[in-house]
């Protein structure tokens, strides 16, 4: 197993260089003898794992891409955003959802319910406005202002608003903290009484994906509860995102510190 280990470590090393490694650089890499190294090296070409060029330096071979291939066929967002939304559900008692940003609207492609009581339905497939929703917000917050203003172009939040005014400073600005603090938070802007906090998920090249939300009613979710919770939404689009590839990233939320 130990020797399987070591050969993991040596395609590692050769994927993280920008041009192909001698057997004595990549020796030096991954802390192992030269002759050892060249057995491990002879090992994995014989699996095309790894190749050697014409200069007889070592890169990564195309058998290595099969294998990242088929992590991204298992890993998907739709396979686990039920069992994801059910685990967030069950932890808060409220209704957590999972949705994706497509074509401009958030789409809901999971919701589970906890609470039989004043709890907030919804159905999958449904589509809602993406700037007055955390999950839409929170789908936003990463992606570049130019592409969130084609969002805003294409589904006026002015036509949806009571007096017809959108401040896109405000929701800019918003959009910047989602974005420092790892959530954000619907407190009844698109439904009276309704609290929404919502996480992005995402995939192994750290783009935001999908977000993970719970919803709940006002009174169950007053506005100093919104850090905790916080916390779980966070913590839990974070696994997601790990399991899909991401990167772990920590964020510092005043004094606290949430994996994400």
């Amino acid at each position: 197993m130990r020797s399987v280990v070591r050969a993991l470590d040596v395609v590692i090393a050769l994927s993280e260089q920008e041009r192909p490694a001698s057997l004595a650089g990549l020796s030096t890499l991954v802390g192992l003898t030269p002759a050892t190294t060249l057995r491990m090296l002879e090992s994995l070409r014989a699996r095309d794992l790894v190749r050697r060029n014409k200069a007889g330096d070592y890169e990564v071979g195309a058998g290595a891409f099969r294998v990242g291939a088929a992590f991204l066929r298992a890993a998907s967002v739709y396979r686990d955003a039920q069992g994801l939304a059910e685990e967030l559900a069950g932890r808060v008692n409220e209704t957590a959802n999972v949705g994706v940003l497509d074509h401009g609207q958030v789409l809901y492609i999971a919701i589970a319910h906890a609470q039989r009581e004043l709890a907030i339905r919804g159905t999958v497939g449904q589509r809602h406005p993406a700037h007055c929703t955390a999950l839409g917000k929170a789908l936003l917050a990463h992606r570049p202002w130019s592409q969130v203003v084609r969002v805003l172009e294409a589904y006026p939040p002015e036509l949806a608003a009571s007096d017809g005014h959108f401040d896109r400073a405000a929701f800019r600005e918003a959009l910047t903290v989602a974005a420092r603090q790892g959530f954000a938070v619907d407190y009844q802007e698109r439904s009276p009484g309704v609290v929404c906090i919502a996480a992005p998920i995402r995939d192994h090249t750290d783009r935001v994906v999908a977000a993970l939300s719970l919803s709940g009613p006002a009174v169950r979710i007053p506005p100093e509860w919104v850090s905790d919770l916080s916390d779980v939404v966070v913590g839990l689009a974070g696994e997601a995102s790990e399991r899909l590839g991401a990167s772990t990233v920590v964020i510092d939320i005043g004094s606290r510190r949430v994996r994400a």
